[in-house]
């Protein structure tokens, strides 16, 4: 029950999060190079934001109804989530890495994200019944 209720509070957090995140970056131009590598185009960045929308901000609120409201849809769903949300961190940190520190505020707030949900996934998972 802990972990369903954490789950909520994490997923629906994560899902407005990114979209204040967005907004930002699309309302306010000068808050995408913390997420760049020097010299990049501003594209590189925006090109993640159909995927990142769809992906992982819009699943990130379905998971969270759908734990909240116990529907059957949730887990498979939630998995999709885990997977995206990997991908994203992992290339935020690759970026970092790769780039000797450029983007690392992007891998820092992605950390949790690239983390949680795969513990959500395990923790979440439906028990099958024996035959």
């Amino acid at each position: 029950m802990r972990l369903r209720r954490f789950g909520i509070w994490f997923l629906g957090l994560q899902a407005a999060g990114s979209a204040i995140w967005w907004g930002l970056l699309l309302g306010w131009p000068a808050s995408r190079e913390p997420f760049l590598a020097q010299g990049a185009p501003d594209s590189t960045l925006l090109a993640f934001g159909a995927a990142d929308g769809l992906l992982f901000m819009a699943t990130s609120a379905a998971c969270a109804y759908g734990i909240l409201s116990d529907r059957t849809w949730t887990w498979p769903l939630l998995c999709v989530h885990a997977g995206a949300a990997g991908y994203a961190g992992l290339y935020c940190w690759g970026l970092t890495i790769i780039t000797h520190g450029d983007g690392l505020l992007g891998a820092l707030m992605m950390s949790p994200s690239l983390v949680i949900p795969g513990i959500l996934v395990v923790g979440l998972r439906p028990r099958i019944a024996s035959c």
